[in-house]
């Protein structure tokens, strides 16, 4: 089931002025920090910090496998989702550079065999700048085991353009699936294979590869989400056949060195690496697309973000190119805030002290237990407020917590709940329905099911 969705608008860094702290001071600023949200959120993972080159903090928290007590460590592989397509952006650019690939030419090109109405409209730089058209998801399904080709062909080709091509931008996974085709037809080769050859190789990111299939990869975190039933292990990446927009793992020391390589041009060069992050369009008042990594204009300086999420997996890096300064977050529990963290250590290291999130305003289970189940809503509403793929929400107690879905609550005045990062959305819970309060709505859910 589709993980609650509560859509909020908000910028993540906000304009701060701080007084400059020890080195030693402000990393204990940041373990206090995940400290709070390993208690609070349950959080899952590894975060390396860096500063002006030099390490600023490094720690794991929680499981790999939970199963067995398995704990998280610097050297644990993490699902990376969409932070893949940043490597996918930099092979075409690579085939570029080598010109054997022009950024402007249709895909058609390249791709000879889509049978697309917009075949010969949409080019390689509005897949890597997400100005195609294409809708957002391809509708492949966790089962598949398709290839690139296969995907393009059945799933991408049929889809209809939303809007011009080069229009606007609109984030596309189906775009990525178009970019690793005609990346594997130019290269004349997989496209892990010559991503492995000519970019993880060289940087020497021996913890960083390619999902195949179901084969297992040494090192592994397990991803877990919460379920109706509780607790549960998921998928690594969004479906079992290749991924040129998700399929990959790595760790935040990886992560780092490919941040910094890229910044740096050392596989691109300058004409080429420019490329990457050069602003395509303008998705915010301080936010703008290159290809496949976003720019964050944040103090006078620009900053290189990416991030991905899957279903029981977070990630994020955020990567400033003059001091060198990182923040990498890898996990591997689907209830992770990243964002809200990644904010709260980007104020440590520039000096900060934020407050840790507190127990103290999380609902207490023991106050709903008459409430606790399954509820269904007349259809159709949970879609259209929430984003809900169903019709039902199950409120549920884990570790001492209390969750609508897979979203931790937080306790609320007037008796009601709510969630720990929104005031969007309020919940009163009764013994036969659920009534969710969201943007001036009200809509019902009856019990049926404990």
């Amino acid at each position: 089931m589709k993980a609650l969705s509560i859509i909020c608008y908000f910028s993540i860094f906000l304009p701060i002025v701080v007084a400059g702290q020890a080195p030693d001071t402000a990393a204990l600023h940041a373990e206090r920090l995940l400290q709070g949200y390993a208690e609070v959120y349950g959080f899952s993972g590894t975060i390396k910090m860096v500063k002006g080159g030099a390490p600023f903090f490094e720690g794991s928290y929680g499981f790999a496998d939970r199963s067995f007590g398995v704990p998280n460590t610097a050297g644990t592989r993490f699902s990376i989702n969409s932070i893949s397509k940043t490597f996918t952006a930099a092979a075409v650019l690579l085939l570029a550079k080598e010109g054997k690939a022009d950024l402007y030419a249709p895909i058609s090109r390249y791709l000879p065999e889509l049978q697309a109405t917009w075949r010969d409209s949409v080019t390689l730089h509005h897949l890597l700048c997400h100005s195609s058209g294409l809708p957002r998801e391809p509708g492949v399904q966790v089962c598949d085991e398709r290839s690139l080709a296969e995907q393009a062909e059945q799933l991408v080709a049929p889809q209809r353009l939303l809007f011009p091509p080069g229009e606007k931008y609109s984030y596309s996974n189906s775009g990525f699936i178009l970019l690793g085709a005609a990346l594997e037809a130019i290269a004349g080769q997989p496209y892990d294979v010559y991503i492995e050859k000519h970019i993880l190789g060289p940087i020497g990111l021996g913890d960083t590869g390619f999902y195949r299939g179901r084969a297992v990869v040494q090192k592994q975190a397990t991803p877990y989400r919460l379920s109706p039933q509780g607790l549960a292990f998921t998928e690594r990446s969004k479906h079992y056949g290749e991924n040129a927009g998700g399929g990959m793992y790595s760790t935040v020391s990886d992560l780092y060195r490919y941040a910094r390589s890229m910044a740096r041009h050392e596989i691109l060069g300058a004409l080429w690496g420019q490329r990457l992050f050069t602003p395509y369009f303008q998705t915010g008042e301080t936010d703008r697309e290159g290809y496949g990594w976003s720019l964050k204009d944040i103090g006078g300086k620009t900053y290189y973000f990416s991030a991905g999420s899957g279903y029981g997996t977070k990630s994020v890096i955020l990567y400033e190119p003059l001091q060198d300064d990182f923040i990498g977050i890898t996990s591997n529990w689907g209830n992770t805030p990243i964002l809200p963290m990644l904010r709260g250590l980007f104020l440590t290291l520039q000096g900060g002290q934020p407050e840790p999130p507190q127990k103290s305003q999380l609902a207490k289970p023991a106050r709903y237990l008459h409430a606790l189940g399954e509820y269904r809503f007349p259809k159709g509403e949970l879609q259209r407020h929430l984003g809900t793929d169903t019709d039902s929400l199950t409120l549920q107690a884990f570790e001492g917590k209390l969750f609508l879905n897979e979203e931790l609550l937080a306790q609320k005045a007037d008796g009601l709940l709510g969630l720990t990062y929104t005031e969007e959305l309020l919940i009163r819970a009764t013994e036969g329905q659920i009534i969710l309060q969201i943007n001036g709505f009200t809509i019902t859910g009856e019990r049926v099911g404990p």
